[in-house]
């Protein structure tokens, strides 16, 4: 069933660090496929990020496989390293990046 509510861990690197890539995956999770959850900053060290999303499956998998397409924008570029489903835990009530203060 489609739409069923399940919740997934991305674990992505790539151009992370970047405002504008950021921008995007806000911008496909939260407004065009109406997931909540978040993005966390990036690992300096690694600049890998988390990317935690709730919603209908069938969002939830258009999404994951958006990620997992690479190419966000013109030139930058996201690679999934991991997929982990998890339990929705129900405690976003939209898509949010962290920033750094």
């Amino acid at each position: 069933d489609g739409n069923e509510l399940v919740a997934k861990r991305l674990i992505v690197s790539g151009d992370v660090q970047g405002g504008y890539v950021r921008a995007c995956v806000l911008n496909e999770a939260g407004r065009f496929r109406r997931l909540v959850g978040t993005m966390t900053d990036p690992d300096l060290s690694s600049d890998r990020a988390e990317i935690y999303v709730e919603g209908k499956q069938k969002l939830v998998d258009g999404f994951v496989r958006w990620c997992q397409r690479g190419k966000v924008g013109l030139s930058q570029k996201l690679q999934v390293v991991d997929v982990i489903e998890e339990e929705p835990t129900g405690l976003y009530e939209e898509f949010f990046v962290k920033t750094k203060v």
